[in-house]
């Protein structure tokens, strides 16, 4: 059993920092060319209204 294939799927949800598997998230969005993926509909769309404000908290504002 080789649970290296879900760790390397896994992205954080900017929004509540929870750990979101690629393959199995339903709440997914593009920003700038990049995929984000979300645990809930509630942080999709928190993130669609300012997605700036959540990737800043990263430092991802250059």
């Amino acid at each position: 059993m080789n649970d290296m294939s879900s760790t390397l799927s896994t992205e954080t949800d900017v929004v509540c920092k929870m750990q979101v598997d690629k393959g199995k998230a339903k709440f997914t969005s593009e920003y700038k060319g990049k995929e984000y993926y979300f645990c809930s509909l509630s942080c999709k769309e928190a993130f669609d209204k300012n997605p700036e404000k959540y990737l800043s908290f990263y430092g991802s504002g250059k």
